[in-house]
């Protein structure tokens, strides 16, 4: 066989298998509140009312919308981009592992990354982080091209990070510093071409992006109600040292769920250089390459905001860890060859594959295939209690929950008026507004507003919520069986003994 023909196979049988692992275990139900968003965005693009949320994803959406054209459902289209877009990471992990360090590197960075738990389960559901993950590697390979002396690689290194940006604004901001890293011995009118070719590829999905969320002051104000009641004000400088130790112990989280029993080679490798007193003798371009690609997404989500639901923050650095503990197994074999006369190398990749593989599959994480099918599960029961009550006469009142939420009610049952309880003010004063929905449409108001014909509620608690209505007796409580998740439900007069702080007002007229 020709060498390129080898060149072309190794990458393509690791794509392939990727996909293969992936599509007997995928979410059949939106899993996230995001995801119902994106979802909600197929149909009608508006940030203003996060479909979806700022800064708007527009990149994934469009891309979403043309897929959909096909494959007619929501989840299953934006599952599929995850698929996809977990082959094409896999191959770029090979890519970069084979450029920076050599061809079995690459093997074994990509054979952990479609073992992680993290990333495979990110590779099953509707969220963006597994495309994030693909263009931060990409975006990587090319600075690292760059940075070796090939500065053609300059203009893709722009257009992915551009591209990156449609898709996630965070990703251009994170890999800015590695992109600035590589371009540092490049002429600089060269730069400032590439400055201006990242530009206009911003401007190509931007102007578009404003436009259908009906220009500069609507999508300025959904940015601002965003940082105002979400992710501002929330920093550790803000809030202190309780606040660090919930960041860090997420990040930590989720780098675990993403690397598993590599943890321990990475360690046991940095163990042996400080031991050896080797530092000084390591590739200074290598550190500060990985340094720069990691620590800008880690700072940030230590000290900044870093939401504890969502492991799939870490992706966008996990590429960079698979590598790294790649090159680790390499370094720990050879140290332990010289003692033993043995390379272990393969028993030591082996070994982190398996147990990954057994914790996606055996495990109760967050990130595993039991999560999945638990949420789809519970989702699907959850759905179908609500619907022995009338649409006509109930409302929901919702919780500020993530994967049983209201969004999830207001798209899987269109015909109920669905209100979400999240009432949070700002350090300025400001009152959020409410958001609600019905028939796949939302909306915000500073009061909830119901119908006439409504005299009912439903109250869709979980197991650890359920002594906020217990107390109330004339409210009654239904298990869903076999869960641990409950309706409350009972005459709409007694929604604001249970929500207090609801403010209400009906509505004079059906057709109001």
């Amino acid at each position: 066989m020709h060498q390129k023909s080898k060149d072309i196979l190794l990458p393509l049988s690791l794509f392939l298998l990727t996909i293969i692992t992936r599509v007997p275990f995928t979410s059949k139900l939106l899993y996230h509140w995001d995801s119902v968003q994106f979802a909600l965005a197929l149909e009608k693009y508006n940030i203003a009312v996060h479909q979806p949320h700022p800064p708007g994803y527009f990149l994934y959406v469009m891309l979403g919308r043309f897929l959909n054209l096909f494959i007619k459902d929501a989840n299953s289209t934006f599952v599929f981009i995850s698929i996809i877009f977990s082959g094409l990471a896999v191959v770029a992990v090979y890519y970069l592992g084979k450029e920076i360090y050599d061809v079995r590197t690459g093997f074994i960075a990509a054979a952990i990354a479609i073992t992680s738990p993290n990333f495979w389960f990110h590779g099953e559901v509707a969220l963006t982080y597994i495309v994030e993950a693909f263009f931060s590697t990409l975006i990587a390979f090319f600075c690292w091209k760059v940075f070796t002396g090939k500065h053609k690689y300059i203009y893709l290194s722009v257009i992915a990070l551009g591209i990156a940006g449609g898709v996630r604004q965070n990703t251009m901001v994170f890999l800015l510093p590695l992109w600035v890293f590589s371009v540092k011995g490049i002429m600089p009118r060269k730069i400032i071409a590439s400055l201006g070719l990242i530009g206009l590829v911003c401007l190509l999905w931007f102007v578009p992006m404003i436009w259908m969320t009906g220009g500069w002051n609507a999508y300025r104000e959904a940015l601002r109600e965003l940082w105002l009641f979400n992710t501002g004000h929330v920093s550790v400088f803000e809030k202190g040292w309780a606040t660090f130790k919930i960041f860090s112990s997420s990040l930590f989280n989720f780098t675990v769920y993403g690397v598993e029993a590599g943890i321990l080679i990475l360690g046991l490798a940095a163990y042996s250089v400080i031991r050896r007193g080797t530092f000084k003798s390591l590739d200074r371009t290598k550190v500060h390459f990985f340094s720069l690609w990691v620590l800008p997404s880690v700072f940030f989500y230590l000290t900044i905001f870093i939401y504890p639901a969502n492991p799939g923050y870490a992706l966008i650095f996990l590429p960079a860890l698979f590598i790294l503990t790649s090159a680790s197994i390499g370094y720990i074999s050879d140290e332990i060859k010289q003692v033993m006369k043995k390379d272990i190398c393969a028993f030591m990749a082996l070994s982190i594959i398996i147990f990954n593989t057994g914790i996606f599959f055996l495990s109760n994480y967050p990130v595993s295939y039991r999560e999945i099918r638990t949420h789809d599960r519970n989702l699907a029961i959850m759905l179908e209690g609500i619907k022995t009550f009338d649409p006509a006469k109930t409302a929901i009142f919702v919780g500020p929950y993530i994967f049983y939420g209201y969004r999830q009610i207001m798209y899987y049952l269109p015909r109920y008026y669905v209100y979400q309880v999240d009432v949070r003010v700002a350090p300025t004063g400001e009152v959020r507004k409410t958001f609600w929905g019905h028939n796949k449409e939302t909306f915000l108001s500073k009061e909830i507003i119901l119908p006439r014909s409504i005299d009912t509620f439903i109250s869709p608690i979980i197991a650890d919520d359920r002594n906020m209505v217990s107390r109330i007796k004339v409210v009654s409580v239904h298990q869903l069986q076999p869960i641990n998740m409950y309706l409350a439900y009972g005459n709409i007069s007694l929604i604001n003994d249970i929500y207090p702080e609801l403010r209400i007002q009906i509505q004079n007229n059906k057709n109001d």
